[in-house]
Parts: structure tokens; C-alpha cells; sequence
């Protein structure tokens, strides 16, 4: 087959098949996961259920409407989406994971503390109910799995298919709409934070966007930002899983964190610095994702 399907495609035509692609992918991922469960008979909220639904969302709603996408519009679809070599200076990556966790939990601690004004009142009780909602069905899925599974939907499926939409397509598009690298990354990560619609963990979700769509703008490989975002989701379903087992008590929620001011403004520098690192040590002709695409 040859690429693009559609040989003719301006920047608006991009971005409404963009938006029909991911819109019809959503819905019918979600219309498939009610449907199965239909079918399997029990409530919706029965745990194999919410994994099915879970995985249908991932794979048909998130994964495939990118990969579809690219295969329209663009002459290398693959390579678009950052299909490329690994850098090796990029696993550096993974060590920010760790490096940025007391800073990221002050910024988490911080942002579920936030009051709002009495005149917005209504506002913060929903955004709370929303949040309970997240963490509730979470926990579901959490606890009516093993760690493999638990493994696969949250660490594996969550990173290969949010990786491909919101840097694969979305950051690329942004970068390229504003003209400014840093613009179209900030940008993506208040788009990837808001998409989990949890206000309550915005903040510290929207900082794991800055670091996934910085490594994937240097490295220019869509592997560098997913085994982060795997290393990160599956960190947290084993804590979970091991200290469900009473074999650890560290709380996967409170991992890293720390009360020290002093540990917490050097998790933030040496963060910073790692990435300093990775962008002297890339090599910015062949890195950079955006070169010769157009969009």
C-alpha cells in the first residue's frame, strides 16, 4: 500500500480528518467495551468488564485513530510518528523518573490541596467528585488484577497508545502550528494532562508531559518517550501490588516524596540538568521529529 491514502491534504483538511479519526475511534471504543459487557452479562462496573472497556479504550481509541491518521495523510506515516532509532543518551530519560519524584510530590500535595474561592463552590465539588470517580475506578481495576495485568493495561497499553496520540500526532501538529518547540510542548502537556479530566492530579500529570514531550522533541524517537512513561506507570502498579502484598509499605502514592525543602529543589535541578545533558549530547539534524514533515 502506498501512502498517503489521500494524496491532497491541506492543514485544515489535516485537522478535521484528525478530529473524525479520533472522535469516531473514541466513541466506538466506547460503544465495543459497553457492548461486551453486554454481552458477558453482570453490571458495567464488573471488574473483567472495566478491563475490557479499559483495553477497548486504549487500543481503538487512542492507539489506532494516530496510526490511522498518518497512513492518510502522510508519505511516511511511521516515521511521522517518531518510529525511529533510539538514542541511546535518551534512556537517560528513565533516570528523571526517579530524579523528579519529591518535587513532583510536593507539586502533587500541593495541587490536592487547592481551595477554591466560595463563589466557585459548585465548581470544586464536582472537579472533587470527578477526582474521587478516577481514583475510585482505578483502585477497581488495581485490585482486580494481577501485576501482568496490571502491568499491560496501565504500563504498557497506557504508554504506547497516549504516546502515539499526544506526542506522535498532537505535539508535532503544535510544534509546527506555532512555530516554537517549547510552545507546542507546554501546550501538549496541559492537553494531556486535561484529557485524564482529574484537576486534582492536573499539576503533577502535566509535569510528566513537559518531560515525555521534551525527550521525544530531542531524541526524535517515539521509544524514548514511551519506555519513560512505561517505567513510570508500571513503577506505580508495582508499588501498588507489593504493598498490597504487605511485602513493602511504601505507598505507591506517596513514593519519593519527601517534607525536605532542600531534597525537593535538588530533585528539580538535577532533573533540569539531566535534560540539559540529553539535549548537548543529541544530535539536533537527525533528532528533531519536525524537520522535513509537514502538517
Amino acid at each position: 500500500m502506498q501512502f498517503p491514502i489521500i494524496k491532497r491534504t491541506t492543514f485544515g483538511s489535516k485537522l478535521l480528518i484528525f478530529l473524525l479519526v479520533l472522535v469516531f475511534g473514541l466513541v466506538f471504543s466506547s460503544v465495543l467495551g459497553i457492548f461486551i459487557s453486554m454481552m458477558r452479562g453482570g453490571d458495567i462496573m464488573d471488574i473483567t468488564n472495566l478491563q475490557i472497556t479499559q483495553v477497548c479504550s486504549q487500543v481503538i481509541g487512542l492507539l489506532l485513530p494516530p496510526i490511522l491518521y498518518v497512513m492518510l495523510v502522510e508519505e511516511k506515516p511511521f516515521n511521522y510518528l517518531g518510529c525511529n532509532e533510539l538514542p541511546k543518551w535518551s534512556l537517560l530519560g528513565i533516570v528523571t523518573m526517579f530524579t523528579i519524584l519529591p518535587f513532583n510530590g510536593w507539586v502533587a500535595e500541593w495541587n490536592e490541596n487547592i481551595v477554591f474561592p466560595e463563589s466557585m463552590a459548585a465548581l470544586e465539588t464536582k472537579l472533587k467528585s470527578l477526582h474521587e470517580m478516577y481514583e475510585s475506578t482505578s483502585e477497581m481495576l488495581m485490585n482486580g488484577s494481577n501485576l501482568v495485568i496490571g502491568i499491560i493495561i496501565f504500563g504498557l497499553l497506557a504508554a504506547v497508545s497516549e504516546e502515539f496520540l499526544f506526542r506522535g500526532v498532537i505535539q508535532k501538529a503544535l510544534v509546527k502550528l506555532f512555530k516554537n518547540a517549547h510552545i507546542g510542548i507546554i501546550v501538549t502537556a496541559l492537553v494531556f494532562s486535561a484529557f485524564h479530566s482529574d484537576f486534582y492530579g492536573f499539576f503533577p500529570r502535566f509535569i510528566l508531559g513537559l518531560m515525555l514531550g521534551y525527550i521525544f522533541w530531542m531524541s526524535g524517537s517515539i521509544w524514548a518517550s514511551i519506555i519513560m512513561h512505561f517505567v513510570n506507570n508500571s513503577t506505580i502498579v508495582m508499588l501498588y501490588f507489593l504493598n498490597k502484598k504487605e511485602i513493602i509499605s511504601i505507598d505507591a502514592e506517596s513514593f519519593g516524596s519527601t517534607d525536605s525543602v532542600f531534597l525537593i529543589i535538588l530533585s528539580l535541578v538535577v532533573t533540569v540538568a539531566i535534560f540539559v545533558i540529553c539535549n548537548r549530547l543529541k544530535n539536533r539534524r537527525d533528532a528533531r521529529p519536525y524537520v522535513s514533515t509537514e502538517i
